[in-house]
């Protein structure tokens, strides 16, 4: 996860300081587009491509080693540069792209750090119980459902609660 800091904090910092002459409305907007893009890549990644053809599996055959829990540095950081260029044209520049791509990564990092909470030995409050009923719900009973781990909402959208 430090290692995910090093990378992603400073391209999050970056955008934000890029467009810091937008009005403040207009930043934190973009900001949260991102943060709420997330939430669906978070889900389609998980069903479509870690349940499709990435090699998945082991973190279902292991899901306590932290190799397998967090993204390979490959994927996460491929993903974030072809976000930014599919974010280009409806973002309108190269720097809102990469604000709403600082948000998708604040998203994707806070999404990391839960997923590594989930999978740790420790008890953890009642919002944690909830999102690891729910993930190892996905893990020991059936895979087919709970693709979302931070959110239920797009498991809500395409049917894919139980």
């Amino acid at each position: 996860m430090v290692r995910l800091l090093a990378i992603f904090g400073p391209v999050i910092a970056a955008a934000i300081f890029v467009n810091a002459r937008l009005p403040l409305l207009g930043s934190v907007l973009f900001y949260t587009a991102g943060l709420f893009l997330w939430t669906l890549l978070e889900y389609g990644i998980h069903r479509f491509a870690f349940h499709g053809f990435l090699p998945h599996y082991q973190h279902h055959d292991d899901p306590k080693d932290p190799i397998y829990i967090v993204s390979p540095l490959w994927l996460s950081c491929g993903t974030s540069a072809l976000l930014w260029v599919a974010l280009r044209i409806p973002a309108g520049s190269w720097a809102r792209s990469g604000l709403m791509l600082a948000g998708i990564i604040s998203g994707y990092l806070a999404y990391e750090g839960v997923h590594l909470l989930i999978h740790a030995n420790e008890a953890g409050g009642p919002l944690l119980r909830k999102l690891r009923k729910r993930h190892y719900f996905h893990h020991f009973a059936d895979d087919h459902f709970h693709y979302g781990v931070t959110t239920s909402v797009w498991d809500r959208v395409f049917g894919s609660l139980p």
